[in-house]
């Protein structure tokens, strides 16, 4: 009896060390992975962030089973849009508010930064480069392959996920156009 426990004991040690190793080796995934049709491209000039907005707001509501398609350029730009300044930094649609944080401008590690809000922040945040200027939807950050995604607004890279490294914001690699992001926008919880 005592050879049997302890070969049970033994066989179940080598299964949590294999489920361990397993799950282990597999890296993690923050953010989300957006439905097709939540994507889109600007179709006006200089309107990046509206249109980079939307995205994340879109992709909020598909995430909540909520009418996501109705959430349009028109209607975000309703309530968060001024010819004057551009996206507001802080404005409210229905129960749902979003706000601009600035303090990534002087953070040391930007990347663990994003990582971590993409973490709380599954549909995304808005990622701004004021030296561009130019705005992107960031949706997600695979581990395994250290690769941020996102949706870029201009009509060549736009309306589909794609490698941060490949988007229009400035730097040749990801880690380049990681550091010259000043801005984010972000959804606070539901007032």
């Amino acid at each position: 009896m005592k050879t049997w426990n302890r070969l049970l004991a033994l066989c179940c040690a080598l299964v949590l060390l294999s489920v361990g190793t397993v799950a282990g080796a597999e890296g993690l995934y923050f953010g989300s992975h957006p439905a097709e049709d939540v994507y889109m491209t600007q179709t006006i000039a200089h309107t990046c962030t509206l249109i980079a907005c939307t995205m994340m707001l879109r992709n909020y509501s598909c995430q909540r089973g909520s009418p996501y398609l109705q959430v349009t350029e028109s209607a975000v730009g309703h309530y968060a849009w001024t010819k004057q300044y551009g996206l507001s930094h802080n404005f409210t649609i229905g129960q749902v508010s979003v706000t601009c944080n600035d303090d990534i401008r002087n953070c040391r590690d930007k990347k663990a930064y994003l990582i971590n809000v993409l973490q709380y922040h599954k549909e995304g945040v808005v990622i701004y480069d004021t030296g561009a200027p130019h705005a992107i939807w960031l949706f997600g950050y695979d581990e395994d392959s250290d690769t941020f995604y996102c949706a870029d607004t201009i009509n060549r890279t736009g309306g589909r996920a794609i490698p941060l490294a490949e988007s229009i914001i400035a730097g040749k690699t990801q880690q380049d156009k990681v550091n010259t992001i000043d801005k984010i926008w972000y959804i606070l919880e539901s007032v």
